[in-house]
Formats: structure tokens, C-alpha cells, sequence
């Protein structure tokens, strides 16, 4: 009984558990170009531009009005994808990880994954 209680305490430990929950940081930071993009994504949240529950906030009204009725489903399905991702992103951000691995590689994800869906369609994203 006596080292079952023992390993409890480990994970009681207020201190113990804190740095268990905190992201790793990387002291090299955030790359050049992906911290600008998430500056910039961050700008347009603190601006109201994006609304991080409509996903039709990341949309750029003018090319997805020009779009077929399949590439406009893909785009909405897509514009959810993504604004999860910056919910999760402005999480991290305003926690203070913002040099953390995890923000890190959310943030080149979704640079890459706004890339790729533009590269098919045009500039479909405000971001």
C-alpha cells in the first residue's frame, strides 16, 4: 500500500504537473516566415476579421463566389479545418508558448495546408 500511495504523490505535486502540461519550448523560436503568418492571423483575430466559430470569416468572399458548387463544399469543409487549427494556435499564443514546438508546427501545418488549397483554387483565405 505504502508505494502505491508514493506514486500518487508524484502526481499531486502542483509543480510536478504544471511542467507536465506546459509545451516544450524551442529557444531558437518560431522561423521567419511562419511567424509573420502567425502575427498576421493574430492581427486579424485582435481586429474581428476573423471570428473563430465562422468558418466563413476565413473566406475571401470574391473568389469563392466564382467557384463550382463542388469546390465551394470543399472550401467550406476546408475553412472549418482550418479555424480549428487557429483556435488552437491562439491558445498556445495567448498562453505564452509561442516559442513552443507545438505552436510551431501548427502554425507551418496550417501556412502549408492554406498554401496547397490556394495553389488549386486562388487566394480562397484571408490569411
Amino acid at each position: 500500500m505504502s508505494d502505491e500511495s508514493n506514486q500518487k504523490s508524484v502526481f499531486v505535486d502542483k509543480d510536478t504537473q504544471k511542467n507536465l502540461n506546459e509545451p516544450l519550448q524551442d529557444p531558437s523560436g518560431i522561423s521567419g516566415e511562419d511567424e509573420k503568418f502567425l502575427e498576421f492571423v493574430m492581427k486579424l483575430i485582435s481586429d474581428g476579421k476573423i471570428d473563430l466559430y465562422k468558418a466563413e470569416t476565413l473566406v475571401n468572399q470574391e473568389v469563392y463566389k466564382n467557384l463550382s458548387e463542388e469546390q465551394r463544399g470543399k472550401v467550406d469543409f476546408e475553412s472549418v479545418n482550418l479555424l480549428s487549427s487557429i483556435r488552437e494556435i491562439q491558445d498556445l499564443y495567448e498562453n505564452g508558448f509561442e516559442k513552443s514546438f507545438q505552436i510551431q508546427n501548427q502554425v507551418h501545418r496550417l501556412r502549408e495546408i492554406k498554401n496547397r488549397l490556394e495553389d488549386e483554387s486562388g487566394d480562397l483565405f484571408i490569411i
